[in-house]
């Protein structure tokens, strides 16, 4: 039997929901702190995949802020300033405070993984215990470098609809959204593998997507990044990471398995796992090895 309890969070720029899951006989072990992507998603393809692991540890999930149950506040004021990662980092250190979280493990999935080096990186405490980096986003170089390639591999008219559109700026036409759906139910989330457990999860559970943030952080697509993340660059730092880090992807995910082989060497104290069938979105496509890998990671010795 769970718990939950769920919150608003005074955060720079307004408030963020929370929720805290967790069971009574294991509320004292470290809390597992979710970051889902974007930027501008939620936390609800996260909740379906990991909240059963509230058995073991407890669990907090939040929407950042503009995105899903984290709404901004209602007034014609320019939000420009909010869409900034150290804002973010700022966000993320205010929930582990109202939390009081002392030991802690921070998982970051796509963004949410930018999101977690960052607050790892910074001057704020404490730190996590131990990391996961899901289909991590920690080069924006090495992502493009990776789209590239599995553009390449879509149907000769898809890619060169996609190249056109970027190129004449009409990534908002018809044609460029349905290049993105074909790319994105390949690499992103595999719609049309879906259970019928998940169909009607996303049926039941619609959330508000911050298109905003989307656009100035990141860009019109997963594979085409005009936004203020265009230079991130963490590689070369990932070395310095002192802590057991779990790389975890799918096998047809738009983080690719090779580069995520990569970051993983870079990190002493790493494992690797890429969930077969899975794309970008494992932990709801593939709930049941991925929370497994999580389980095991966060429980070793």
């Amino acid at each position: 039997m769970y718990s939950r309890q769920e919150v608003m969070i005074n955060v720079p720029g307004g408030q963020v929901w929370s929720e805290l899951i967790y069971n009574e006989s294991t509320k004292h072990n470290p809390a597992l702190v979710c970051l889902h992507g974007g930027p501008g998603s939620t936390h609800n393809g996260l909740k379906f995949g990991l909240a059963k692991l509230a058995k073991f540890f407890p669990i907090i999930f939040y929407d950042q802020l503009g995105g899903g149950n984290s709404s901004l506040p209602e007034d014609d004021s320019d939000h420009a300033d909010l869409w900034q990662v150290e804002r973010f980092v700022s966000e993320l250190a205010c929930v582990i405070e109202y939390y009081q979280l002392e030991e802690f493990n921070l998982f970051g999935t796509s963004w949410g993984s930018s999101l977690a080096l960052e607050y790892l990186f910074s001057d704020y405490l404490p730190k996590p215990q131990r990391l996961i980096l899901g289909s991590p986003l920690i080069s924006t170089g090495m992502w493009l470098e990776d789209a590239n390639v599995l553009k390449q591999q879509m149907p000769a008219e898809i890619y060169q609809c996609m190249l056109e559109c970027e190129y004449n700026d009409t990534t908002d036409s018809a044609e460029y959204k349905f290049a993105m759906e074909q790319f994105y139910d390949r690499h992103v989330l595999r719609k049309s593998e879906l259970g019928d457990a998940q169909l009607s999860y996303l049926a039941d559970n619609p959330s508000y997507f911050n298109i905003e943030a989307y656009h100035s952080m990141w860009g019109p697509s997963e594979f085409y990044v005009t936004g203020n993340l265009i230079e991130l660059e963490r590689f070369d730092d990932l070395q310095q990471i002192a802590i057991p880090t779990l790389f975890i992807g799918g096998e047809f995910d738009e983080a690719c398995p090779s580069t995520l082989a990569l970051f993983q060497e870079q990190v002493p104290d790493s494992q690797l796992v890429i969930i077969a069938g899975a794309s970008h979105c494992g932990y709801f496509e593939m709930p049941q090895p991925y929370a497994a890998a999580v389980k095991k990671f966060l429980l070793a010795d």
